[in-house]
């Protein structure tokens, strides 16, 4: 009897290279995607968070100087000049009776 390079019933133990190389590449791909999804949502929360605090502060100095802006447009006041400042739409008032005469 001759010696035998094969035994029947018995798979070779090589490793298909291209199959796992193909399996790596795969997973990579979906982990590269997973992580670039991840981070895309956690800075759009970010975002949401961001604006909410900053809606919940606010800007005190911009409420501030639209308080001030309002009340100088809808209160009377006289100025150091002699002249009176009048609340804008009874401006408008006089104004347009002004020219409709």
């Amino acid at each position: 009897m001759g010696a035998s390079t094969t035994n029947p019933g018995v798979e070779p133990e090589s490793v298909n290279v291209s199959i796992l190389f193909s399996v790596v590449v795969v997973s990579t791909v979906i982990v590269i995607a997973l992580v670039a999804i991840g981070w895309a949502l956690s800075m759009q929360k970010f975002q949401e968070v961001e604006l909410e605090v900053t809606e919940m502060t606010g800007y005190p100095e911009l409420h501030e100087t639209e308080m001030m802006g309002e009340a100088k447009l809808a209160g009377f006041e006289a100025n150091d000049d002699g002249t009176y400042r009048i609340p804008i739409e009874r401006a408008m008032e006089l104004e347009a009776n002004e020219a409709g005469q």
